[in-house]
């Protein structure tokens, strides 16, 4: 499924098991311009629904009957370029990076003001959309996206593919980050430069640290499917992909 995007209109499944929390998230969201594509209470529903609803973003709380919302992250990223929320009750440091590590984009906890979340989701959407900034336009080649010996980017820059076929679904930061490495052609990309590209707006407000826990949580899903991604940390440097 690719995500649905509209300039104006973003589509959100809601996966909450409060009643009163689920309709105040969808009516709160729908007044500042979204669309609840569909909202459930348990992750066996969220999952169905979600393969039969276009869907750009998705909040996700934690616990949830059936599988826990760390679980679905995980699912979902696997399989589908989706943006991630997690906004859940549990804010302990190891729930925290679970999240992030399991495929979540943004990990919030509540209690949560509408006004900060609905700017969350509309800067998590701008990254997503900003993907196909650092990819290059005028590659003579569709299905690759961006100049590689060895390795590509497919489907609109979603999908890396190692030389042996091997594919790998990213999630936004994922795309933009490889993208943005693959772009610079064997050279060490900043991480002043990755900030900026991330967070246009305030590239001085984003945490640094959140690069790292990005590429630890990309070599973890690379594995998983049995590609070894060649990105290399280069001290007091940045990062580079070695082709």
């Amino acid at each position: 499924m690719q995500p649905h995007f509209s300039e104006d209109l973003l589509r959100i499944g809601l996966l909450e098991d409060d009643d009163d929390f689920r309709e105040e998230l969808a009516l709160g969201l729908g007044g500042f311009g979204f669309h609840v594509s569909f909202s459930c209470a348990d992750s066996a529903s969220f999952l169905s629904q979600f393969d039969v609803e276009p869907c750009d973003v998705v909040l996700l709380d934690a616990n949830v009957p059936g599988e826990d919302g760390f679980t679905v992250a995980t699912r979902l990223r696997a399989h589908h370029p989706v943006g991630i929320v997690m906004l859940t009750g549990r804010g302990a440091l190891e729930d925290r990076v679970r999240g992030l590590e399991g495929g979540a984009d943004i990990y919030m906890t509540k209690p949560v003001d509408m006004l900060e979340l609905s700017s969350v989701i509309r800067s998590l959407a701008r990254r997503m959309r900003m993907a196909g900034v650092v990819r290059q336009p005028s590659s003579p080649t569709p299905a690759r996206a961006v100049p590689s010996p060895s390795w590509s980017l497919q489907d609109g820059g979603w999908i890396l593919t190692a030389p042996d076929g091997t594919t790998l679904h990213l999630s936004a930061q994922e795309r933009i980050f490889i993208g943005a490495l693959l772009k610079s052609a064997g050279t060490v990309v900043s991480r002043q430069t990755l900030s900026e590209i991330f967070n246009p707006g305030d590239p001085n407000d984003f945490e640094l640290r959140r690069i790292d826990v990005l590429v630890s949580r990309l070599r973890a899903k690379a594995q998983s499917v049995g590609m070894k991604v060649p990105v290399l940390s280069v001290r007091g440097q940045g990062y580079v992909f070695a082709t």
